[in-house]
Formats: C-alpha cells, sequence, structure tokens
C-alpha cells in the first residue's frame, strides 16, 4: 500500500518530472488489500523503449530482499541458521575480528564490512568475474566489531549469498530461482536476465562505468552477474507481486513467523552510519529487519512522511523504491 494513494491523479506529478526531465520515464504500481489497483507508465524506459507493463527495471539494491527471502527459506529448512558463524563455512573468512561475524550480522547490515571494493568502478571496466570479487572481499577492513555498530553494505550481500552457495552446493541466483521466483510465481523477474530480454530492459543513467562494457545495471557483464546485492531486475508489477508475500494478509512461501521477522526491527536501538541522508545522521538509531529497511519512529520519513511507522521496503540506486505500508 503506497502513500501516493493520497495524491489524486499521481499520474499528473509523474508527467510534471519527466517533462522537467527529472527522469526519462516511469513505472508506478500500486496495491491494496493484495490486489493491484492502479497503473501508470510514462515517458521512455530506455532510448526506443516507452515505460510500459513489459519493461524489466534493474531493480539495484531491492535485489537484497530477493536474496534474503531465499537464505530464510533456506533458515526455515533448517540448512542454514542465522546464527551461522561465517568462517565456519569459510575458514578463509577469520583475522581482525572476521570470525566473530554471523549470518544474522550480514543480513542485518552489523557485520561492519566496508560498502563494497574501493575499485569497483575499475573491476567493472574490466569485466572481472564473480569470483575474483569474492575472493577481494575476504581481505576487506572491518570498520567496527560485528553487532556493534550499523554501516549499509553491498558485500554484506555477497558474502551471505557465498555462504548460501557453499552450504548448498548450488550456485546463488539458482537458489533465489527455486526457493523464492518460482514458488512465487514471478515469470517476469530475473536474476540474472537472459540476453533475449536484454531489449526490454529499462536503462540506468550516471551509473558507475557508464559508457564501457561494464557499465552497473546496464551492461550484458554487470547484469550476467547475478550479483546478491543488486543483480534482479523485474517488470513493475512483478516487483508489487513479490512485495505482496511480506505484506499482511497476502500469499507466504514463508511462515508467517518469518515474515514478521523480515519486517520488524532486528538490530534492536544500534547506531550507526545511515545508508542515505533521510535515514538521519552518523550515530543514529538506524532500525533494520532480515533484509528489509523500515520507517519507525527511531526513522521518519525513510519511505514517505505519509507512511506509518510499520513501514518497510526498499531503495535501489537505479531509482526504483519498494515501499509496503501495513496501515
Amino acid at each position: 500500500v503506497s502513500p501516493i494513494l493520497m495524491i489524486s491523479n499521481p499520474s499528473t506529478l509523474i508527467d510534471k518530472y519527466i517533462q522537467q526531465g527529472s527522469f526519462s520515464g516511469a513505472a508506478l504500481v500500486v496495491a491494496r488489500h493484495n490486489q493491484i489497483v492502479y497503473e501508470y507508465y510514462a515517458g521512455d524506459a530506455a532510448p526506443d523503449l516507452p515505460a510500459s507493463a513489459t519493461v524489466l527495471w534493474p531493480l539495484a539494491s531491492i535485489s537484497k530482499v530477493y536474496s534474503a527471502a531465499a537464505i530464510m527459506k533456506l533458515m526455515e529448512m533448517g540448512e542454514l541458521p542465522l546464527s551461522t558463524l561465517v568462517c565456519q563455512v569459510l575458514p578463509k573468512f577469520t583475522g581482525e575480528g572476521r570470525e566473530l561475524v554471523r549470518l544474522r550480522h550480514l543480513l542485518t547490515h552489523t557485520a561492519g564490512m566496508i560498502y563494497e571494493s574501493p575499485e569497483m568502478e575499475t573491476r567493472l571496466i574490466a569485466q572481472t568475474p564473480l569470483a575474483d570479487l569474492i575472493e577481494e572481499m575476504y581481505s576487506a577492513p572491518l570498520n567496527f566489531p560485528p553487532g556493534t555498530s550499523i554501516a549499509y553494505s553491498d558485500y554484506h550481500y555477497l558474502l551471505a549469498g557465498h555462504v548460501a552457495a557453499t552450504v548448498t552446493g548450488t550456485p546463488f541466483h539458482e537458489l533465489v530461482q527455486n526457493l523464492v521466483l518460482k514458488p512465487m510465481g514471478l515469470e517476469q523477474t530475473w536474476f540474472p536476465p537472459p540476453a533475449t530480454l536484454h531489449s526490454q530492459l529499462a536503462k540506468v543513467r550516471a551509473v558507475m562505468a557508464e559508457g564501457s562494457e561494464g557499465a552497473m545495471y546496464n551492461s550484458a557483464y554487470a547484469l550476467g552477474l547475478a550479483h546478491p546485492a543488486f543483480g534482479v531486475v523485474a517488470s513493475a508489477a512483478d516487483l508489487v507481486r513479490f512485495a505482496l508475500h511480506f505484506a499482511p494478509g497476502g500469499p507466504r512461501i514463508h511462515s508467517e513467523a518469518t515474515v514478521r521477522a523480515m519486517t520488524t526491527v532486528q538490530t534492536g536501538l544500534v547506531r550507526g552510519q545511515p545508508a542515505i541522508p533521510a535515514l538521519g545522521s552518523s550515530g543514529s538509531i538506524i532500525p533494520w529487519g532480515l533484509g528489509f529497511c523500515l520507517q519507525t519512529e527511531h526513522s521518519p520519513g525513510v519511505f514517505s512522511e505519509l507512511a506509518s511507522f510499520r513501514s518497510f521496503g526498499h531503495g535501489g540506486a537505479s531509482g526504483c523504491q519498494l515501499v509496503v505500508d501495513p496501515e
């Protein structure tokens, strides 16, 4: 449920922003009581690609919630407890406090890892294999002892995905496909998208490594990485269908207990560095669920000034935003 329903004609607002050049195209999909009640597509998603219901939008960091959903299914199956020490699965991940990092820390951004490789743009331009990105991650320093603070990190989800793949012996993108996308019936969601669908992909402006064959969100290489932190693409309606599996009374592939844990505070009153200015200043209390970002009394206005303090969702640097407001 989106607060944008409060606007009498949301299409007018979207059209205004497109005319101003704020963005080239957009999709808005709203669901209420588990039914899609409004869809609007305007402008161009890419050159010669009008925004439409068939366009696939790179979800960027919203991908982390899909990754968390797959890992939580493994938890429910008894294959991967959240208390798992990463070093028990990946013995190379030790030293300088790394041996204290648990899977729960990774899903809640309390493990202390840096955001991503300081050389990430260079790695993209060079079309570095995912295995090499993982290898570089092992030696990345921790900014604080696990569990003592919070700092948003792509590395957290890259590592969590690698832990899951190692434990199961299955590539992580296959886990997401088999444990989340197929059971949810998401037929317009891909991780990674096949080359035959690249003509349906929205193009994101001002990305890292823009203009190269490794451009983040836009290139065949970057999409083919199936990076657990930013690799999912989906139609706007399919993104909403995914979200409904966590909304009150919605369809479920997880238990109600799992959904509750994913969508309520799992970080206590831990303070840290917000991912975006709207989350507060350095040292703010930053509530986080298992995968989902939360709007609470400690973090008002994260998603909308009109959203309740039970709201949860996630944003993506590609310009995408997912918001669920149970109230």
